[in-house]
């Protein structure tokens, strides 16, 4: 069983290489972003935060983004914020709510919220 332990450990040691080579052999591509202006920050909000801008001032003044190849990673989600607009009734129902929270929040919209006994109108709009 002693000698078993030292295969092991050189056997997961192999395994660890091997994954390291792939992370160092990882095809790295490169994107003109235009001017060299806050270059390092455009370039990791267009291609994550792993990626890195590089100002070729040498040549043109150009900002190079260098990232992982692949497509870009997904915009975040839109933060969704909730406020209110009063009450709803008979008069003012969810149509009347809705349009209420259009005109209070940019690109809000609104719904009828009964909490006990108190029917509220609820707007929701990004922010």
């Amino acid at each position: 069983m002693e000698k078993a332990s030292p295969l092991i450990v050189l056997f997961i040691f192999f395994i660890i290489l091997a994954y390291g080579a792939n992370e160092v052999m990882a095809n790295i591509c490169q994107e003109s972003l235009g001017g060299c202006d806050q270059c390092n920050e455009r370039c990791k909000a267009k291609r994550g935060p792993k990626s890195e801008g590089d100002c070729q001032s040498r040549i043109y003044n150009l900002c190079m983004c260098n990232y992982q190849c692949g497509p870009p990673p997904p915009p975040p989600e839109p933060k969704v914020c909730y406020g209110g607009a009063g009450l709803c009734s008979q008069k003012c129902s969810n149509n009347c709510c809705n349009q209420i929270c259009a005109n209070k929040y940019s690109r809000g919209n609104g719904f009828c919220e009964k909490i006990g006994s108190i029917n509220l109108c609820k707007c929701q709009y990004p922010c």
